[in-house]
């Protein structure tokens, strides 16, 4: 019976001291599953970051872009094409843009006096009609 004993107990030794297969592969299904779940919560992160930016009116960064809700790379700007100035005129009581496409180009079209209006866009703002004395206006150069 010591014999059986012996033997039982050797057997439980042995058992114990060799690892689960079941807890070892459970373990690293548990690692991988942990490493996709916290790449792909990366990724998201990314591209909701970049969507708020988008939806607030932020820019991306420079190289940044949304392709398919995520960030990629895409190549930088070119230049703004921003026609040369031949002057700068700064606005008095009483002025106009024709007036001063006039004094410029000697012509008050309205091609002329809008040429003024596009290049001073930021400035002027939304109305031609309203500029204010103190603005300081680029006269773009006109082919």
């Amino acid at each position: 019976m010591a014999e059986k004993d012996e033997a039982l107990e050797r057997m439980k030794r042995a058992q114990a001291a060799k690892p689960n297969w079941r807890e070892s592969a459970g373990k690293k299904k548990e690692d991988s599953t942990k490493k996709a779940k916290d790449a792909l919560s990366q990724v998201t992160k990314q591209a909701e970051t970049a969507k708020s930016k988008q939806n607030r009116g932020d820019d991306l960064s420079e190289k940044e872009t949304m392709t398919k809700g995520v960030p990629t790379r895409k190549a930088a700007p070119a230049p703004s094409a921003q026609p040369p100035f031949i002057a700068e005129h700064t606005v008095v009581s009483g002025d106009t843009l024709s007036g001063i496409a006039a004094k410029y180009y000697n012509s008050a079209a309205r091609e002329k006096w809008m040429a003024i209006y596009e290049a001073n866009k930021e400035i002027i703002g939304d109305n031609p009609s309203l500029i204010r004395p103190g603005q300081v206006l680029k006269i773009p150069k006109l082919d």
